[in-house]
């Protein structure tokens, strides 16, 4: 490969980061969005590390009896991600909106450790993932808005949601809400009761999408009737 080549393929790359940093999607702030996907990047240094100790062998010894600090790192590891799971989405989606990587940050460390079991069906921990996505993903947008039209209801300001950024928060809760109905018509109700403390985030999303929808719905009827109440001024 030349160097024109590594140029380009660089350039490229650094215009990729860019494009996905200053998303309206990944976060209000370049900064704060580049810290989450360091988040990220960090978390899964550390699962790489866990899982290693746990399945790499040294003259048929595995890594973790070889020395106590991948204990450390597991133990690190399962604080991490059930704060990631539970608590860094909604923090991230107060702190920078991004209802995007808001609803992605749970689902990292859920997806990594399903993929490393090998188990591709919905558990506890991926519902409760799911459900604080979609709550976190609904709040970064109403974040976002409030900070944008300084209302509380930003939903009744002109130029409100913009209305991609609604569709996308909307497809993601319905996403997220079909996942769950799977895991409640399947799971044995002892999983069920493990889940329904987290079952009250839904008010979230099933609210703001809510609002965000009736809003649309007032502006475009008042919309049509200021048009006809126009148009029959003219004849």
């Amino acid at each position: 490969m030349s160097t024109d080549d590594r140029n380009r393929n660089r350039f490229a790359l650094r215009s990729t980061v860019s494009a996905v940093l200053d998303h309206p999607l990944a976060g209000l702030e370049r900064r704060r969005t580049a810290v989450a996907v360091a988040y990220l990047c960090a978390l899964l240094g550390l699962f790489v590390v866990s899982y290693a100790g746990a399945n790499v062998t040294v003259d048929d010894v595995l890594l973790d009896t070889l020395s106590l600090g991948f204990d450390h790192v597991s133990t690190v590891l399962i604080v991490a991600v059930t704060v990631t799971i539970t608590i860094v989405p909604l923090a991230y989606a107060i702190w920078n909106g991004g209802p995007g990587l808001a609803f992605a940050i749970p689902l990292v460390p859920v997806a990594l450790g399903d993929l490393a079991a090998g188990q591709y069906v919905l558990g506890v921990d991926t519902a409760v993932a799911l459900t604080a996505g979609a709550a976190a993903s609904a709040l970064a947008l109403y974040v976002t808005d409030v900070r944008t039209a300084g209302s509380l209801r930003p939903w009744r300001t002109a130029g409100g949601p913009v209305v991609p950024r609604l569709l996308s928060v909307t497809v993601l809760t319905v996403v997220a809400a079909f996942g769950i109905a799977q895991f409640v018509a399947v799971v044995p109700p002892r999983s069920l009761e493990r889940y329904a403390p987290f079952a009250a985030l839904w008010l979230v999303p099933f609210g703001v999408v809510a609002s965000y929808w009736a809003g649309e719905v007032r502006t475009t009827v008042a919309t049509r009737t200021d048009h006809a109440d126009g148009d029959r001024a003219d004849t």
